[in-house]
């Protein structure tokens, strides 16, 4: 099975100029939790998701820890007004992975899934002569598969 048979066609994407109010209202309206960054030329620069805006939220050092429950005080950890509204200085180049996984429209779904593993990751932004076409996530492939085994389209292609 073809990735193009599973990938959403109009999927969104920001720019790297966009800023970080806009990309948060932007996976918040379209109730999704990652998008691809691209160029004037549709090239995929990046990738931005709900976790790389939340991770600018908490201090360097959060990440690091395995378990926070020893922390009994979180206000302490808190962000005042003033340092969310710092954070809207922040653009979407600030912040994006610059390392993105992608897949070729003409890729086998299977390698679609084995790069999600791999790189413990959901979403895979889907190419066509290295351009953004679209975008296949972990449930669109879900989707696909639940389709073919309930017979409402054929697997192959």
């Amino acid at each position: 099975m073809k990735v193009k048979k599973c990938s959403i066609k109009d999927a969104v994407f920001l720019s790297p100029e966009d800023g970080l109010y806009k990309a948060t209202s932007t996976f918040m309206s379209h109730r999704i939790w990652a998008a691809p960054v691209v160029d004037e030329e549709m090239h995929v620069v990046g990738i931005l998701s709900i976790m790389d805006i939340l991770g600018t939220f908490s201090p360097d050092f959060l990440p690091m820890l395995s378990n926070v429950d020893f922390i009994k005080d979180y206000g302490a950890l808190d962000l005042s007004i003033k340092d969310v509204k710092e954070l809207t200085k922040l653009k979407v180049s600030d912040i994006m992975s610059k390392n993105v996984v992608t897949i070729d429209e003409e890729g086998d779904i299977m390698v679609g899934i084995s790069l999600m593993k791999k790189h413990t990751i959901h979403t895979l932004p889907v190419l066509r002569d290295g351009k953004l076409v679209g975008i296949v996530t972990s449930v669109d492939i879900c989707r696909r598969f639940l389709e073919v085994w309930e017979g409402k389209t054929k697997g192959e292609g």
